[in-house]
């Protein structure tokens, strides 16, 4: 007898639970996914424009949120998700490298080329602030966490580059061999080539 109440309560909790996780999708999120769409579509349009101060809206103008309010407001949709990625654009482009950095991190990517992408320009903002380290770390992740023709390539190379003007030869090359070997149609291949000479000179 005990055992079915145990039996029976476990199933009440999955019902309410199942019913709660119903009303938030059909009666929350997917509503405010709409609204929050035509907030979105005007801080893009400022961004296209290049106006990266309206688009971003750290100065929370009432009239509309911008990326920066979007995120804040609306953090559990996928809009308000993509908004944290274009707000740590917006900071990269008006040179606040730490603030970029540290609203990357909360992006969630979970598809072929954003992954890496949130990396990468981490990487960027870490050379920008001139902590080489952690650009290299990120450069790696940007290349290794989602394999394909595209970002794996182009972080390898950043890292080369890095590598090269630190004067770590050795490290720069083995990069940029990776690529020659296994990206041939890379965008930067020419470029790849001149350093492998002129890196085998040196040496």
């Amino acid at each position: 007898m005990k055992y079915l109440n145990k039996k029976n309560i476990l199933f009440f909790c999955i019902l309410i639970t199942g019913i709660g996780v119903f009303i938030l999708i059909n009666f929350f999120l997917y509503p405010s996914e709409e609204k929050v769409m035509k907030e979105f579509n005007y801080a893009q349009q400022y961004l296209y424009q290049g106006s990266i101060d309206k688009a971003l809206n750290k100065k929370k103008n009432p009239n509309y949120l911008g990326f920066s309010g979007i995120a804040s407001k609306y953090p559990f949709t996928k809009t308000g998700n993509i908004s944290i990625f274009y707000a740590g654009i917006c900071y990269y482009k008006l040179g606040n490298y730490k603030e970029c950095i540290k609203v990357m991190k909360n992006f969630s990517a979970k598809d072929e080329i954003f992954p890496a992408i949130k990396y990468g320009i981490i990487g960027d903002a870490f050379v920008q602030i001139k902590n080489k380290k952690e650009a290299l770390k990120n450069y790696m992740k940007a290349a290794m966490i989602r394999e394909n023709e595209i970002t794996t390539p182009l972080y390898f190379y950043k890292a080369a580059l890095l590598n090269f003007y630190m004067k770590k030869y050795e490290k720069s090359i083995f990069f940029l061999k990776k690529i020659d070997i296994k990206y041939p149609f890379f965008l930067h291949k020419k470029n790849v080539e001149k350093y492998i000479m002129f890196i085998e000179n040196k040496l």
